[in-house]
């Protein structure tokens, strides 16, 4: 066990380095290299119990056993930062030191005013499982860590739910991969801490299966983090980019999504063109994007690109082009503007001077007057 985790602390000391000594690091990063070093230090403690040292330093253990909690606020503050490029730490988010704090200062009343634990003066808490204090101190890290692990997981599925280029999709995977391999982590040592009361034969050592069950997440966790290095890593700012900010995996398939942006142009175009979907009142791009069957922001990104125009624009700009067909028709002379601009699509006079000036420079009454007027010449 000493080797698996000596090996264990030597790769995340070399994980911890790649991330620490990156210059400029997003808030996400700073959390992320504060929970590597948590982690580190937890597997010390790992290492000192293999010993048969953990007595010599009560104080020490019994601090980083309360730390546990930490682990699951670091994840969820980890998933938020680095889900949402707006997120930054207030002040309400000190409340997240709350349940480890409240620990520590429990069982520092317990030990020292009560007697009722030896945490701090024998490292009692690690074997004493007849202690109702030190169940009950389970109890709650338990309930803590799920709670907070639910939580990340809402803010996973979240992210989720507005992810849509590749680059999006992939960091999406990191955090839900890290989120299941946390989430299943809880279950196995859950399963060990009720698997020692029913059979204690069979979890005979519940510190030391949990210890193991935990360096092999964090051996899962390090590969994986090898697996999204451009996440994590910028080698040499003179001589690289920072590939967590700039690297974009659909660079590659930019041809592709040429294609792809004009083939549903030319769905757009034909909507326009055949089906006059332009004259619907109030034509949202929501709307557009259903008779399209596709993503609201695909349409968008297809008439910016391919169309070289705005959702709005693009729309009045056929408006006004079926408009102006139709006062060119002497037999429409009878029929006032705004009840020609209705069939249009344009469902109220402001929007209909300015879409209408925007694109020919004069009001639909300016350009009825010039019609006749040269109509007569």
């Amino acid at each position: 066990m000493e080797t698996l985790y000596i090996i264990c602390i030597g790769l995340l000391v070399f994980f911890s380095f790649s991330v620490l000594t990156k210059r400029n690091k997003p808030l996400s990063e700073r959390l992320f290299s504060a929970w590597i070093l948590l982690l580190l230090v937890t597997v010390v403690s790992f290492l000192l119990h293999v010993r048969s040292v953990s007595g010599k330093f009560p104080v020490f253990m019994t601090l980083i056993c309360d730390s546990h909690i930490a682990h699951g606020a670091l994840l969820f503050l980890y998933v938020r930062a680095f889900t949402d490029p707006g997120f930054t730490l207030q002040r309400k988010h000190l409340l997240h030191l709350a349940p480890v704090l409240l620990l520590m200062a429990a069982k520092l009343v317990l030990n020292y005013v009560f007697g009722a634990l030896e945490c701090y003066t024998e490292g009692a808490c690690f074997a004493d499982d007849e202690n109702g204090f030190v169940q009950a101190a389970y109890v709650y890290k338990y309930l803590v860590l799920g709670g907070y692990i639910w939580a990340t997981w809402r803010t996973v599925q979240q992210y989720g739910s507005d992810a849509r280029t590749i680059r999006e999709q992939m960091r999406l995977n990191w955090v839900k991969q890290i989120t299941m391999g946390v989430f299943f982590l809880y279950c196995g040592i859950l399963l060990i801490q009720v698997g020692r009361i029913f059979l204690p034969s069979l979890f005979w050592e519940r510190m030391l299966l949990g210890n193991i069950l935990a360096t092999l997440f964090i051996f899962i966790f390090l590969y994986l983090g090898n697996s999204y290095t451009y996440i994590f890593v910028s080698p040499s700012r003179k001589r690289f980019v920072n590939l967590s900010e700039s690297f974009e995996p659909e660079n590659c398939q930019q041809e592709k999504i040429r294609e792809n942006r004009h083939s549903l142009f030319s769905r757009i175009e034909h909507q326009m063109q055949e089906e006059q979907l332009f004259a619907r009142g109030h034509l949202t791009l929501k709307d557009l994007a259903e008779v399209l069957d596709e993503l609201p922001a695909n349409v968008s990104n297809a008439i910016n690109m391919a169309g070289k125009s705005s959702y709005n624009d693009y729309i009045n700009s056929y408006r006004v082009e079926q408009l102006k067909k139709l006062l060119d028709d002497p037999q429409n002379a009878k029929y006032k503007i705004m009840s020609l601009a209705a069939d249009c699509g344009f469902t109220s006079k402001s929007s209909l001077l300015r879409a209408f000036k925007a694109h020919t420079g004069m009001t639909p009454s300016q350009y009825v007057s010039q019609n006749r007027n040269s109509g007569q010449a």
